[in-house]
């Protein structure tokens, strides 16, 4: 690796301990929420979605000009795919994401104990019913809307930066009510990896891995499509 490559993560570490932070506090709401209506109660379904939504939202607002917030993965391999942040940036992004939703996963652990495991530590699980390849698939695309979305409203230069949070929170709650009872509706690589290598439940990890990165590769089609057009 050369000298640049770590001259930039020197350079950037706020940023990358903003996604760290970020995602470590959304994999904690967000899985811890369906650990609470397990074990508690009084959640449900549009708890959880809101809880999801929310705090993504919540966190957006937070320290979007300090990292972008991506929080996930798949976001930022849609940007570096698209060409709109370098590759050490995209790699050390990656890092502190799934650094985050480990931390996150291991302290839900510690919170709800051994039985947690059970029930994936509130990561997504395949429904009953629903193939590896239809799951592989709905992840996709609903990973391809939240990059749509999310390059709409902060990449685009006719992006609305207030209203962004409020939109890509409004994504990840609509995939919890679609897909909630079929994949989990995660469509983010580090709270899957996080709560199902904790969890030890490997058996559909692919899933959740395969599924959004294919789904990021809608960031080179909208860049395609609606940027590179407006290039002078």
């Amino acid at each position: 690796m050369s000298f640049k490559f770590f001259k930039d993560w020197i350079s950037s570490w706020r940023a990358y301990l903003a996604e760290f932070i970020g995602t470590f506090v959304f994999v904690f709401i967000s899985a811890g929420s369906v650990l609470v209506n397990i074990f508690y109660g009084d959640v449900g379904i549009i708890g959880i979605a809101f809880a999801t939504g929310m705090i993504i939202s919540a966190l957006m607002f937070s320290v979007s000009k300090l990292s972008g917030a991506h929080f996930n993965p798949a976001v930022t391999l849609a940007l570096w795919l698209a060409q709109k942040i370098k590759g050490s940036l995209a790699f050390f992004y990656i890092l502190a994401q799934i650094s985050g939703g480990f931390a996150a996963a291991g302290v839900l652990l510690w919170i709800f104990g051994p039985d947690a495991r059970e029930f994936s530590l509130g990561g997504p699980v395949l429904g009953v019913g629903v193939s590896t390849q239809a799951a592989v698939i709905i992840e996709a695309l609903l990973t391809a809307i939240l990059v749509f979305v999310y390059f709409a409203m902060t990449v685009s230069r006719n992006s609305s930066v207030s209203f962004s949070p409020i939109a890509v929170g409004a994504i990840y709650t609509i995939s919890i009510f679609f897909a909630g009872s079929l994949t989990g509706g995660a469509i983010n690589p580090a709270k899957a990896l996080g709560t199902l290598v904790i969890s030890e439940s490997y058996s559909n990890l692919v899933i959740w891995v395969i599924g959004p990165a294919t789904g990021s590769i809608f960031g080179i089609i909208y860049d395609f499509l609606f940027l590179r057009k407006g290039k002078k």
